[in-house]
């Protein structure tokens, strides 16, 4: 009878064995996952500062040095996604500000809801800290956000530029913000870190998945795009580092959502409002309206005083890219300092 008992005690801790084994991949990945979110929130805390403004508090890195260009993020994003850009900015000899808009990292929703109140919050910051005047550059979502700073503000605006920015009329479904579908898409943080694992392992699909967002881009046409990002370092930096600006997802969840439900009742500066130098930069392809949409944020506002659209011919939503990546970047510092 001994033996036999012992036989059962055995085959119970091989069970046991074989289950912790099982479990052992889950455990190393969350612990994985869990160092990865806490490095990332640590260094998303250090590149930035916060400053105290009558609306509250805001978030805001400054780096560079020339002329002011401050660059308003879009969803989802972050002063990080701001920076983003910001960097081909430097390359060119501009100071950088870039702020995190209410809602997103550690600008509390509270500092201001509405786009208008976001404007106001955003002028409070640059006089904060000294910036009397700036160029803007509004990314996206943000760019309603920058037309209303630059309506509600001119006297500290030179110039601004717009890149892929929304239509006048949101008329489509209820996920109306890019933001807000990847937020669900991606499922969280988890969906993240798993985003992140592609960048490292399968980029060039990642990359093209990136080229049909918001965009009517044929799969063969992304798959292009994609290829000639990855073969110049400086394409494949900019498109990395934009992954990378949407993580972690949970931190700019109110944002995100705030911006969704925003973003449906947009009100543009009426016509001859916008008293600044505009240029508007879209994708041929861009899906969420029709390139003659763009006459009605921008060249209605004040033709007469430098406004330019400027459409990219076979690329979408995500801007620049492909062969016109320094072209582009290079019209948008030039037209940001001659203003």
């Amino acid at each position: 009878m001994r033996p036999r008992r012992r036989t059962r005690t055995r085959s119970g801790w091989t069970a046991v064995a074989l289950v912790i084994l099982a479990a052992a991949p889950f455990f190393i990945a969350a612990g994985f996952y869990s160092a990865w979110r806490s490095d990332r929130l640590a260094s998303l805390e250090a590149g930035s500062s916060l400053a105290l403004i009558p609306e509250g508090v805001m978030e805001f890195a400054d780096r560079g040095e020339g002329p002011v260009a401050l660059v308003i993020h879009g969803s989802p994003g972050g002063y990080d996604q701001g920076m983003v850009y910001g960097k081909e900015l430097m390359k060119r000899g501009f100071r950088v500000i870039a702020v995190s808009r209410p809602g997103y990292l550690r600008t509390p929703l509270e500092t201001g809801v509405t786009i208008e109140e976001q404007a106001d919050a955003i002028d409070s910051l640059l006089r904060s800290i000294g910036i009397s005047k700036c160029a803007v550059l509004g990314i996206s979502e943000g760019s309603p956000c920058a037309l209303l700073f630059s309506s509600r503000h001119p006297e500290r605006v030179g110039s601004l530029v717009l890149l892929s920015p929304p239509a006048a009329s949101l008329t489509y479904p209820a996920i109306a913000s890019i933001g807000y579908k990847l937020f669900h898409d991606l499922t969280g943080d988890l969906g993240c870190w798993l985003l992140r694992l592609q960048l490292r392992t399968d980029p060039s699909a990642l990359f093209a998945g990136m080229m049909n967002i918001g965009s009517s881009l044929r799969p063969s046409r992304c798959s292009a795009l994609a290829a000639e990002a990855l073969a110049d370092p400086e394409q494949k930096s900019f498109l990395s580092d934009l992954t990378e600006s949407i993580t972690p997802l949970l931190p700019r969840e109110p944002g995100i959502i705030n911006d969704n439900a925003q973003l449906k009742n947009i009100r543009f500066p009426g016509k001859g409002t916008l008293a600044v130098p505009l240029l508007v930069l879209a994708g041929e392809n861009e899906s969420r309206f029709r390139i003659q949409d763009l006459n009605t944020p921008a060249a209605t506002t004040k033709g007469n005083i430098g406004s330019k659209i400027e459409v990219i011919p076979r690329v979408g939503h995500i801007l620049p890219v492909g062969r016109e990546f320094r072209r582009t970047w290079d019209d948008i510092a030039a037209f940001m300092k001659s203003r």
